[in-house]
């Protein structure tokens, strides 16, 4: 990085960093959110787009028989979420190796056909599906595109301040892990047990049974056996604090499960190809 980007990184970004804390209305933690509301909704648009849309590679389905039950969550879950500036959209990925969802700022979801024998149900697949929503609801997205940008202006004040030291790139160096294992990485897993917690109470609130969180999850657990990092360099939380946390989560979760007007539980049908 050169010198003048440098500074002039510092000389923009660093009054942006003063003003952008806000408090999460679900969590009630301050985050650092750099960008709007309507900035992220368009990008999350334009992403869903190149990754999902007639020039990507990917197939999308469209066999009712797999792709309504997609549907019908979403539905519910989306009018829980109450998020009327969101474009919901839901589409299902032919893909029988990637066990995967996720959802982009807007309301912009897939899930990849591989995950159906994980899920079982539908109300496993709200579970699921709650905790991708939360993840776009909580702005993660925004808060670690935030994030990732002050820790390059923090380098950036440190690479200007050891220029003239003999082992100015070696600290530098130094401190770009550190702000990731102690830092990014962190914030990662919080984000993750955030997205859990309250993406159980959305799928409750929604009408599906919570109870079916501990069987998505010990499934989950079951497959990513010997495969996991250690969890300190790891993005998500270790499977059994995991579990833990969804049954010290589930009594409120029943509460809002038993206020919902409750959703039919059905088996979903595995798609060709998938194990």
């Amino acid at each position: 990085m050169s010198g003048m980007r440098r500074r002039i990184l510092l000389s923009l970004a660093l009054p942006l960093l003063l003003v952008a804390c806000k408090t999460n209305p679900h969590t009630g933690r301050k985050q650092l959110l750099l960008f709007s509301d309507k900035e992220m909704n368009n990008l999350g648009a334009q992403a869903y787009v190149e990754m999902t849309g007639p020039q990507s590679k990917v197939k999308v389905v469209t066999d009712p028989r797999y792709l309504n039950p997609l549907q019908e969550v979403g539905a519910a879950i989306s009018q829980a979420a109450n998020k009327p500036d969101y474009q919901w959209e839901f589409k299902l990925i032919d893909d029988p190796e990637t066990i995967n969802a996720w959802c982009l700022p807007g309301g912009k979801i897939a899930f990849y056909t591989a995950i159906y024998p994980v899920l079982e149900d539908t109300d496993g697949m709200a579970i699921v599906m709650g905790h991708e929503v939360m993840h776009a609801i909580l702005e993660h997205g925004n808060e670690r595109m935030s994030q990732s940008l002050t820790s390059e202006i923090v380098l950036a004040a440190a690479a200007v301040g050891f220029s003239n030291h003999k082992n100015g790139d070696a600290i530098v160096a130094a401190l770009g892990a550190g702000a990731t294992v102690g830092v990014l990485l962190p914030y990662s897993r919080k984000h993750e047990s955030e997205a859990d917690k309250q993406g159980l109470y959305l799928a409750a609130r929604a009408g599906y049974d919570p109870e079916a969180a501990i069987g998505v999850w010990e499934r989950m657990a079951k497959l990513s056996e010997g495969k996991r990092p250690p969890e300190f360099l790891s993005t998500h939380p270790d499977p059994r604090a995991r579990i833990e946390n969804m049954k010290k989560w589930m009594p409120k979760a029943k509460e809002y499960y038993a206020a919902s007007q409750k959703k039919t539980n059905w088996k979903l049908a595995i798609p060709p190809g998938v194990k």
